[in-house]
């Protein structure tokens, strides 16, 4: 008899605190830095942590990010439509017609802090807009 984990759909995806804990250092730490900045976007600002997504709200969502350990990559989703802006391949993405766990029609890839920086103005139009 086997004890481990069955494989397929039965088995249930790690949720987002379950990937942080396996996430590198350095990834979490790039994590530490996009929630100090979410935060400190206001006074009115919370933070949830759902199965799969940490969500950061004022009155609705405005930030909703995905923490992927094997790809040392931070998923955020946010609202902007993505006609307002240009798009960035590799690191926004239109996901209007896309299925995805979490708020927003915009998908912004963060690896690195330059791409958090880079981030930064499209993160405070959601907030501005929530």
């Amino acid at each position: 008899m086997s004890s481990g984990r069955k494989k397929g759909k039965a088995q249930s995806a790690a949720t987002v605190t379950e990937l942080l804990a396996k996430a590198s250092a350095s990834l979490k730490s790039l994590y530490a830095d996009l929630d100090a900045q979410l935060l400190a976007l206001g006074d009115d600002v919370t933070m949830t942590t759902r199965k799969l997504y940490f969500a950061y709200r004022r009155i609705k969502n405005f930030a909703c990010v995905e923490v992927h350990p094997s790809s040392a990559t931070l998923l955020v989703y946010v609202k902007v439509n993505p006609d307002t802006i240009e798009l960035a391949a590799g690191f926004t993405r239109d996901v209007r017609t896309i299925g995805h766990f979490g708020t927003g029609d915009l998908e912004i890839k963060i690896t690195t802090n330059a791409d958090l920086e880079r981030a930064l103005p499209l993160i405070r139009t959601s907030y501005a807009t929530s």
